[in-house]
């Protein structure tokens, strides 16, 4: 169903990924950017294959590596190691344990893992993706330089921010497509982007969306179809409260009114989110019948659950 730019379905059925897909009007080639920020609530091998199905053309799957992303993490030991060869490990258990690794190959779809590439020095000259910005100059200015030229060579296509539909601590509150954005940091370490208690966070979180969205036309979905999670301290970031089988499926073309939507279906108001509000500035952002429509569709993940 239609909620003005949103659309949002709910069903056990995972045909609604195709008529999610549909709605956005993907253009290939399409980069697809998942969740995998941590192996105990990630984008599905089943989402990636019901997305995947439905696009009619060109597509790659991008992420960064993380730490969370460990056979440790699952144990209850913390994260993994941030080694190089430690996180190679974990990327390659990760896949081959997830069944991600078997439906990219069935797909004949590539894996370009950014972290990777900007450890091999593959990305595009910082000057080239200065030229393309339609923004203000973002403050990390690294980040010009850690676009990967497999990605760029892709940039007439649509890059879709698949989110999950994931509630966190303070003042992160909700982690979805523009968050989702963050992975593309190459790190694995992302502390400094945080800053001190979080000060840096909602500005770094806005300018790699500016990089991005400079170089590509960005589209946004968010998955609660299998699992949705909810952190509500920081301790529960790594391992959060799951909800199965909600079926609720969002997406639209407008990743600010998007994530704004959700947030009003939780019983949250956007303008209260730090880097909400700021991306509303800079991309545009959400009307107040947007926020109503959303406290009245009557779909809630967690919400009505204590």
């Amino acid at each position: 169903m239609k909620y003005g730019e949103v659309m949002l379905e709910q069903s056990r059925d995972p045909s609604i990924f195709a008529d999610v897909v549909k709605e956005l009007r993907l253009k290939p080639p399409v980069v697809i950017k998942p969740n995998w920020g941590t192996i105990n609530n990630y984008t599905e091998a089943q989402v990636i294959d019901a997305v995947l199905s439905a696009i009619n053309g060109e597509a790659v799957v991008t992420e960064s590596y993380g730490w969370a992303r460990a056979e440790d993490a699952v144990k209850g030991l913390g994260p993994g190691s941030m080694r190089k060869e430690a996180l190679r490990k974990s990327d390659e258990w990760f896949l081959k344990t997830s069944g991600v690794g078997d439906v990219l190959k069935r797909h004949g779809v590539e894996y370009v893992n950014v972290t990777e590439e900007v450890w091999g020095k593959r990305t595009v000259d910082s000057e080239t993706i200065k030229g393309l910005m339609k923004y203000s100059p973002v403050e990390a200015e690294e980040f010009y330089a850690q676009v990967p030229k497999k990605l760029f060579d892709l940039r007439g296509g649509t890059f879709l921010s698949l989110a999950k539909y994931r509630l966190n601590h303070d003042p992160i509150a909700f982690s979805l497509t523009l968050k989702n954005f963050f992975g593309m940091i190459p790190g694995p370490g992302r502390a400094k982007y945080h800053g001190k208690e979080n000060e840096k966070l909602s500005t770094n979180i806005v300018d790699i969306n500016k990089v991005y969205r400079s170089v590509f036309t960005v589209k946004g979905m968010v998955d609660g179809f299998y699992t949705a999670s909810r952190g509500k301290t920081e301790e529960q970031a790594i391992k959060p409260e799951i909800a199965e089988n909600m079926g609720v499926v969002l997406g639209s073309e407008n990743g600010v009114k998007l994530d704004a939507f959700v947030a009003a279906m939780e019983g949250r108001d956007p303008e209260k989110i730090d880097y909400f509000k700021l991306a509303s500035t800079v991309f545009g952002g959400w009307e107040k019948r947007d926020i109503e429509a959303a406290k009245k569709c009557g779909v809630s993940v967690w919400k009505n659950i204590k």
